[in-house]
């Protein structure tokens, strides 16, 4: 359906739109469409999106959920325009039934995300917020630390995210394993990737690290029956989903000693404030992979122009989620 200006409208619901720098603000004011902001600087609540994005027709959306009931309130919707990957917080039955297109940022957020889960997995096994703590309080005390080179490094889900970590951790010389029940076989032996079971690569792996897709019909949770069944001293990195890691059951491996650390990016609950922030051998961070600078620019830049080309009827299908 091709753009009209006098009815179409776009509500950008993210909290830090244009931040760092103007362009995505800029193709929303050549494009002549009416746009409104989200001006909280904070993650909008559902009350505030129905309120200020009711008549909207382009959602520029973040995370914050889209189920059936807040999608009624929003008549006018034709479009929600993802600025990151993952979808699961939108009812995707709910928004086919009402002919609402769902477009993603899939591409841009691979690289900050495996650089982070490299960057952790770095950190936990040198052990650095633990001495660089120390060094704070002037103690001059040298920790047990690991490198990564010869170590297993096992990779649960071998989509985007799951290769660009496998390639970066190449010249580290680390032996990889993955499981993904649909992974490329022809790619996973051209890097030197092992593809085993999800059992076989928790027993086997020094290093395990989460980048499973968080919508499917088998959701991957590791609780305490999985997480015993790690190897002895391994770590467990997650940058995928919260859900992921039963977080009581983590805890519980790390103050045991049966895990040796691990690094999070990502929580059940949002800000998360539970007792893994006391553990010196945890590294978290605010749910923030995706937020370099570069990253967050890119991600905006497509998905608003996703957004008008859908609204321009000019998108191509191969772009669509839904």
């Amino acid at each position: 359906m091709p753009r009209n200006i006098m009815t179409d409208s776009i509500f950008v619901t993210l909290s830090s739109f244009a931040e760092y720098d103007q362009g995505p603000l800029h193709l929303l004011q050549a494009s002549g469409i009416p746009f409104a902001v989200n001006a909280t600087g904070q993650r909008i609540t559902t009350s505030q999106l129905i309120e200020q994005g009711s008549q909207a027709t382009a959602l520029v959306a973040g995370v914050e959920r889209y189920d059936a009931a807040t999608l009624e309130q929003l008549p006018a919707l034709r479009c929600i325009s993802r600025c990151g990957v993952g979808v699961d917080a939108i009812d995707l039955n709910a928004v086919r039934a009402r002919g609402i297109a769902v477009l993603n940022t899939p591409t841009i957020p691979a690289q900050a995300v495996a650089e982070l889960t490299i960057a952790m997995m770095l950190s936990v096994s040198r052990n650095l917020r633990a001495q660089a703590n120390l060094m704070g309080e002037r103690k001059w005390v040298r920790l047990e630390s690991h490198l990564i080179a010869g170590r297993r490094v096992g990779v649960i889900g071998l989509g985007r995210i799951g290769r660009q970590v496998v390639e970066l951790l190449e010249p580290f010389g680390a032996r990889l394993m993955a499981c993904d029940p649909l992974a490329d076989a022809a790619w996973a032996r051209a890097h030197g990737v092992s593809l085993v079971s999800l059992a076989e690569l928790l027993r086997d792996s020094d290093i395990v690290s989460i980048h499973a897709a968080g919508a499917s019909d088998l959701p991957l949770r590791l609780g305490s029956t999985e997480l015993a069944g790690m190897k002895q001293g391994a770590i467990l990195i997650n940058v995928a989903r919260g859900a992921m890691i039963d977080e009581d059951a983590l805890h519980a491996a790390l103050v045991s000693g049966h895990l040796a650390g691990a690094g999070l990016d990502v929580f059940v609950k949002e800000p998360y404030s539970g007792p893994l922030c006391d553990l010196p051998n945890v590294v978290l961070t605010p749910h923030s992979a995706t937020l370099p600078v570069e990253t967050r620019i890119a991600m905006e830049t497509e998905c608003v122009r996703k957004a008008l080309d859908f609204l321009a009827g000019s998108l191509p299908d191969a772009d669509r989620v839904v």
